[in-house]
């Protein structure tokens, strides 16, 4: 699991949903109510989990323009175009668009984003103390990508990838399973 999280807010700027999209390879973002500083941790207090929001849709936003130029979203800015349920449907075309190649502007980049209506609002989970063995059936039994790992309050506290699981291998004997960890580079034989 990792701790250090790529979590967005509800409402972000669009500087920052830039900023994240340019420096990260994720195909998908936590949301959260609230990202604050933590006086005990080096990594940030994470809110409460709200969903989940894709790489595509990001970027759909950002192209269509669907920025609010208050935080409380009332106030739309000019040139805000309308998006359809049909604009997020070619998903990997959108995937893979540079974000440079949208044309923001300086003025673009002050205004806010509203993710909460795009949100995928009850992405699948697991708590803390999930085992090992169930969390690589998920992963395997539903193709998952990632996998928000949170508390018993539903404050996020890490994210587990596909990455993360890949180096394990299930076996079935007897109608149990076991999950053998398996080392690519280095050798481990002694």
């Amino acid at each position: 699991m990792r701790s250090d999280v790529v979590a967005m807010e509800r409402r972000e700027r669009v500087a920052r949903v830039v900023a994240v999209l340019k420096t990260t390879s994720h195909h998908g973002f936590p949301v959260v109510d609230r990202i604050e500083e933590s006086a005990y941790s080096s990594l940030p207090d994470y809110g409460h989990l709200k969903g989940m929001i894709l790489r595509s849709q990001l970027i759909t936003l950002l192209e269509k323009r669907v920025f609010y130029s208050e935080l409380d979203g009332f106030e739309g800015i000019e040139r805000m175009g309308t998006v359809k349920l049909s604009d997020f449907f070619d998903e990997d075309v959108q995937q893979d668009k540079p974000v440079e190649s949208l044309g923001l502007s300086a003025s673009d980049e002050q205004c806010w984003m509203d993710l909460e209506p795009y949100i995928h609002p009850h992405p699948h989970r697991v708590p803390l103390n999930a085992s090992l063995p169930f969390i690589f059936q998920l992963f395997r039994g539903l193709g998952l990508r990632y996998l928000p790992v949170v508390n018993d309050e539903n404050r996020l506290r890490g994210i587990i990838t596909r990455k993360d699981v890949a180096r394990f291998r299930e076996r079935r004997f007897n109608r149990k399973y076991q999950v053998q960890e398996l080392y690519i580079a280095e050798d481990r034989s002694s």
